[in-house]
């Protein structure tokens, strides 16, 4: 249902909106095609480049000049360059922004944000609850007094990836978020803790050791037997915590390639899947994952949630040493042995850590405690960066790999950058030729992207004063939506800057804009939405009142109960400019 004031706008038609997908303008008859062309593309390679001195210091003043980029050890020509510095601690605060009415809300921020996103990545699937517990302290501390302009977000890898808090400014959303988890944690059923290892080892040994009693052939192959099988299951839930692994690094990478930008991902974890970066059956997908992350301008930070921790042996989830030792000599073995376990597991975490950090141009952290410090370098360090471009010399797409090199005129400085990409294979280009034809406003619409500001807004959310039967159609277009549900009011009021309004012959200023609406539950699960086309008339007497006050448009729109947010998003094709706003329903005064 949709509601416009005649006096500023004339509806000019609806497009419907079916499942998650938004509708899309019906192609021209074959009549009003264009003729066949030949387009040549060339593929643009973009580089976020980290310059830091031998203190780990951001270096900031270069120029175009100072660097050079090799790709296949070959020279390219930069053909764009620009410094991504955030503003200095003593830059003049902005004006403070004026309050606005209860339930209203705007998707311009009190202050500018960074270039960079950042996104926190809590790992309960390769990290133990006791680790985890530590981290959500530790970021906590951090978000009490992030700096201004700081754009975080916080998903959390379990069983699946799902979003905790979307993309925002706000440290009070960011705290509030954290302790939720906190609350709620979870333990991955495919990673065992140190104590569970301790046990299977001990009882392996227990019936080793009963077969050297006894002299035991037949114990002695029991002990074998279940050795065999206890290295198979953990085989499986290694392969399986890889696999579920890189599929959602991809999925992040595909969520937030959406986002103009370098996007940080910061990803606390206590165990590297072996698998991830070595030779294996998956190394293949590895480097798909790879691929994707630097296509979307994703940098990784892995820090090491287990952080320095003393030797398994006495963790306190191990409260037995591994089997049973007849004397003094076999607890020294014992022990010995377990060292040499944790260090020989902890030198494949670490590797692998630094080979993904090193790949996308980000920073692996391990041997420490203070995770607050390490976010807040990490943070810091991806906000600092230059943003390069290149047409490669050769352009030949055959879906091969190509290694990068970028060197500083001073050899003094550590580069920090994506170390190569693999070229488009014919049916990597045939797919995104296709996902480009997509309703543009649609890949802004997701779940905690962070909100787009091209298109400025305001918009006013409340219970609607006169609630509809329960037999009533729908306002939103999800026909199965169930009661109970609410209808809300939706009024925009869309500022003109950044609008393509032509006069006509007769005065008024004409445009179009798309305006979609879809609300989420916790889990990003889509439970109502809706998308239009409006057709904006303004009349030249009207220009003045537009310019000042915003252009007016209401919705009814119904939104169940529970943990819900309201995304909406306005689209100007002409312009190609967006602007959206995410708003939990829990921000909401019923003031009816």
């Amino acid at each position: 249902m949709l509601r416009v004031p005649s006096v500023l706008l004339t509806l000019a038609f609806f497009s419907l909106f079916a499942g998650t997908a938004f509708a899309q303008t019906p192609p021209p008859p074959e009549s009003e095609a264009p003729a066949t062309t030949l387009q040549v593309t060339a593929r643009n390679v973009l580089l976020d480049v980290v310059v830091t001195d031998k203190q780990d210091k951001p270096v900031s003043g270069l120029r175009k000049e100072d660097f050079q980029v090799f790709e296949d050890g070959k020279p390219q020509t930069i053909t764009f360059f620009e410094p991504a510095f955030p503003a200095a601690a003593g830059a003049a605060p902005a004006a403070p922004v004026p309050p606005l009415p209860p339930n209203t809300f705007t998707n311009v921020p009190a202050v500018a944000p960074n270039n960079a996103v950042n996104v926190l990545l809590m790992d309960a699937l390769n990290t133990n609850m006791g680790d985890q517990a530590f981290v959500h302290r530790e970021i906590v501390r951090y978000l009490a007094s992030i700096p201004p302009g700081t754009r975080i977000g916080i998903f959390l890898l379990s069983e699946k990836l799902r979003i905790v808090q979307g993309i925002t400014q706000d440290s009070t959303l960011l705290r509030a978020s954290i302790a939720r988890l906190a609350a709620n944690p979870s333990q991955s059923a495919l990673l065992p803790t140190p104590g569970e290892i301790d046990a299977q080892t001990g009882a392996v040994n227990m019936i080793m050791d009963q077969a050297t009693a006894n002299n035991s052939a037949q114990i002695q192959a029991s002990a074998t037997a279940l050795q065999q099988f206890l290295a198979q299951q953990n085989t499986f839930e290694l392969n399986a915590r890889s696999v579920m692994t890189m599929e959602a690094l991809q999925q992040i990478a595909r969520y937030l390639a959406g986002i103009p930008g370098r996007k940080n991902l910061i990803w606390f974890l206590g165990s590297f899947p072996d698998c991830i970066a070595t030779e294996c059956p998956y190394i293949d997908e590895y480097k798909k994952t790879v691929d994707a992350l630097a296509d979307a301008r994703v940098s990784v930070y892995p820090i090491d949630a287990k952080g320095i921790k003393i030797n398994s042996m006495h963790d306190v989830e191990n409260a037995h040493p591994p089997g049973l030792a007849a004397n003094e000599q076999q607890a020294i073995a014992a022990q010995a042995s377990s060292l040499r376990s944790d260090l020989n597991v902890d030198a494949i975490n670490q590797g692998n850590m630094e080979l993904l950090a090193k790949e996308t141009g980000g920073k692996a952290t391990y041997n420490g405690n203070d995770f607050k410090d390490a976010l807040a370098a990490d943070i810091d360090n991806g906000s600092r960066y230059y943003a390069l471009a290149y047409t490669p010399a050769d352009r030949r797409e055959l879906g091969k790999e190509r290694k990068i090199e970028i060197k500083t005129a001073s050899g003094g400085y550590k580069l920090s950058y994506r170390r190569g990409y693999y070229e488009d294979s014919a049916t990597k280009s045939k797919a995104a030729g296709t996902a480009a034809a997509k309703d543009p406003l649609r890949q802004l619409m997701d779940r905690g992207m962070p909100n787009f500001t091209e298109l400025r807004y305001r918009e006013n959310l409340a219970p609607a004063r006169a609630q509809p039967a329960a037999d009533a159609p729908r306002a939103g277009d999800n026909a199965a939506l169930k009661a109970p549900f609410t209808r809300y009011s939706v009024n925009f009021s869309l500022a003109t800057d950044g609008l393509t309004l032509l006069p006509g012959a007769d005065g008024v200023r004409r445009g179009t804009i798309e305006v979609a609406l879809v609300a989420y539950n916790q889990e990003g699960t889509p439970l109502n939405w809706g998308v239009r086309i409006i057709g904006l008339a303004i009349r030249p007497e009207q220009n003045a009142i537009a310019q000042a006050s915003g252009i007016p448009f209401h919705f009814d729109f119904d939104l169940p109960p529970g943990d819900v947010y309201l995304r909406t998003g306005i689209y100007d094709a002409s312009t190609s400019k967006a602007g959206t706003l995410e708003l939990p329903l829990s921000s909401i005064t019923d003031a009816r």
